[in-house]
C-alpha cells in the first residue's frame, strides 16, 4: 500500500486508481482518488487520463470534490476522454456529459459549449443535458470543493468598518466550501471555529503537530513593550485551549516550525530589540523551553519551514532593516550552513513545502537605488537536491505580511498588504504547480494583515449544510463572500 500512494504524480494517479478499484483496494483508492480530485488540471493533461475506466472517470466527474477553476474545465475533461475512448457509443457519451453541471456554467462557459463538443457527442443530446440541469435550478447540488482538512486562519489585524482605526482579530476561521455559481466568480464560504482565549494577536507564528495547532507569541496592541511570550495549544476536534509553558522571551513578527518532538522558535524583534538571532525549542512531551545555538544573523519578518529533518530559514530583514536573499539550512546541534540565495531578497513572506520542495512568495524588498521598499512579486521555487532555485509565475497582487497553506496539491497565499499602495488585501490567490498558474480561490472572512493560515481537520458537526444550499441564509461574517 505505501509502494502505490507513496509519491503519486499525475501521471502515476489514474493508474494506481484504476488498480485500486480493479483489485478492490479500498484504502489505496481513497488515497489516489483525493489526489485525482484536487490535483484534477495535472492530470487531465497526462496520457494516463484517458486510460480511466469509464465508471471512474463518471465517479471522478459527478464528485462534489473535484477541483476545477471552472464547469467547463470539467466538461473539457470529459470531451478529452471521449475523444479517445467514444468510438460513437452515445449512451457513453450521453452518461459521460451527464456527469457535468451545466447549470453552474456561466453565460461565456455555456456559448463553449458546442465547440467543446463537437464531434463527440449528438448537439441534441447535449441540448438535452443542460436544458435538463437548468430545470429544477432549487433541486441541483452546487459543486464544492470539501476535502476533509481545512483551511484555518489565525488572527491578524483590520481596518475598522469606518476606516478610522486598525483592529487586531482574535478569530479563528475556517474555509467551510469553495463555491461557485451562475455568473458568480468564485466564493469561499468561511465558518467561525474559535476565539484566542487572551484577546487579539497579530504578528505571532504558529506550528501545528497531529492536527493541534500551536500558537506563540505575537502582540496584542501596538506598543514597543507588548510583544507576547505566551503560548497556547488548541485541540479543534473538542474545542478546547490549554496555557504551555511561556518562551523565554517575547516574539513578534517571527517564525515557528515543528521538527520531531519539538517546535522550535526562531529570531523575531523581542521588545525593544528591532530583530533577534536567539533561538528556543519546546518540547511537546515536558512542556518546557530551552535554548538553541542562535542564527548565524538577527532577523525579523524571516520565514521558516521543516523538511528533511532539517530547518530552512529564508529572507527576512536584518538589525540595518535591510532585506534579505539568503537561505539557511539550520540542524539542531550543529552550525547552520548558507545554500544558494534566492533570486531577490525578501522580508515578510511566506515559505511552504509541496512535494519536496520550498516555495517562497510574497513579502517586500529594497528599491533599486532608492531608499524605501516595494512590493516582491517574484515566486520562485527550492529544490534541496540540487540547491537550485527556478522562478516561476509572479504573484498576482501584492501579499505582505499574508498567511499561506498547502491544501489539496495547491499552494494558498491569503491577505496582506500592498506597500506601494498601503491597501490591505481580502484576497485568496492559489498556485496550482501542476498546471504552473495561478488563480483567484476567494477572499477571507476580511483583509487581514499580519495573520496565520494552517490546515486542520475539524469536526464534522461544524461542517453542516452550505448557505448556498438555503439562498435564504448568510454566513456569520458581513463579508464572507
Amino acid at each position: 500500500m505505501d509502494v502505490f500512494t507513496h509519491g503519486l504524480t499525475p501521471g502515476t494517479g489514474p493508474d494506481v486508481l484504476a488498480f485500486a478499484v480493479a483489485y478492490g483496494l479500498a484504502q489505496v483508492s481513497r488515497v489516489a482518488e483525493d489526489y485525482i480530485l484536487a490535483t484534477f488540471p495535472s492530470v487531465v493533461a497526462t496520457p494516463a487520463f484517458l486510460e480511466l475506466p469509464a465508471r471512474v472517470l463518471i465517479h471522478l466527474l459527478r464528485s462534489d470534490g473535484l477541483n476545477v477553476l471552472h464547469e467547463l474545465e470539467a466538461l473539457e475533461a470529459a470531451s478529452r476522454w471521449l475523444t479517445a475512448n467514444g468510438d460513437g457509443q452515445e449512451d457513453v457519451a450521453k452518461e459521460v456529459l451527464s456527469s457535468v453541471r451545466f447549470a453552474l456554467m456561466s453565460t461565456w462557459e455555456l456559448k463553449k459549449v458546442p465547440s467543446v463538443t463537437a464531434g463527440v457527442a449528438d448537439p441534441r443530446v447535449v441540448r438535452e443535458l443542460i436544458v435538463a440541469s437548468l430545470a429544477p435550478m432549487a433541486q441541483l447540488p452546487c459543486r464544492v470543493r470539501s476535502l476533509q482538512e481545512v483551511v484555518v486562519v489565525c488572527g491578524g489585524e483590520k481596518l475598522t468598518s469606518n476606516l478610522a482605526a486598525r483592529k487586531p482579530s482574535r478569530h479563528l476561521w475556517f474555509a467551510h466550501r469553495y463555491l461557485s455559481a451562475v455568473g458568480l466568480v468564485k466564493k469561499v464560504e468561511w465558518r467561525a471555529l474559535g476565539d484566542f482565549p487572551d484577546g487579539p494577536r497579530f504578528r505571532h507564528a504558529i506550528a501545528v503537530v497531529g492536527n493541534v495547532l500551536y500558537i506563540l507569541g505575537g502582540k496584542h496592541y501596538y506598543g514597543v513593550h507588548d510583544t507576547l511570550a505566551s503560548v497556547y495549544r488548541y485541540q479543534p476536534m473538542d474545542d478546547s485551549w490549554e496555557r504551555l509553558a511561556s518562551m523565554s522571551c517575547g516574539r513578534s513578527y517571527f517564525p515557528a516550525a515543528a521538527l520531531g518532538d519539538f517546535i522550535y522558535a526562531l529570531g523575531g524583534s523581542s521588545g525593544e530589540l528591532y530583530c533577534t538571532d536567539t533561538v528556543e525549542r519546546y518540547d511537546l512531551a515536558n512542556d518546557t523551553w530551552r535554548r538553541c545555538q542562535p542564527l548565524p544573523m538577527a532577523l525579523c519578518g524571516h520565514a521558516a519551514c521543516a523538511l528533511d529533518g532539517a530547518l530552512y530559514v529564508s529572507g527576512g530583514c536584518d538589525e540595518a532593516s535591510q532585506c534579505q536573499a539568503s537561505l539557511l539550512r539550520y540542524v539542531p546541534g550543529a552550525a547552520a550552513k548558507l545554500l544558494a540565495p534566492m533570486n531577490g531578497p525578501r522580508a515578510g513572506h511566506i515559505m511552504e513545502e509541496a512535494g519536496g520542495q520550498l516555495y517562497v512568495a510574497g513579502g517586500l524588498c529594497q528599491r533599486a537605488g532608492m531608499t524605501g521598499y516595494r512590493d516582491q512579486l517574484a515566486f520562485e521555487v527550492y529544490s534541496p537536491k540540487a540547491d537550485v532555485w527556478v522562478l516561476l509565475s509572479p504573484l498576482p497582487r501584492a501579499h505582505v505580511v499574508g498567511g499561506a497553506a498547502v491544501v489539496g496539491g495547491e499552494l494558498l497565499v491569503l491577505g496582506g498588504y500592498s506597500h506601494e499602495t498601503y491597501q490591505d488585501t481580502h484576497l485568496i490567490h492559489a498556485y496550482q504547480p501542476g498546471a504552473r498558474r495561478w488563480i483567484t480561490r476567494g477572499t477571507l472572512p476580511h483583509a487581514y494583515t499580519e495573520l496565520q493560515a494552517c490546515v486542520l481537520t475539524v469536526p464534522p458537526a461544524l461542517r453542516g449544510p452550505s448557505c448556498l444550499e438555503d439562498p435564504s441564509r448568510s454566513p456569520e461574517t458581513p463579508n464572507s463572500t
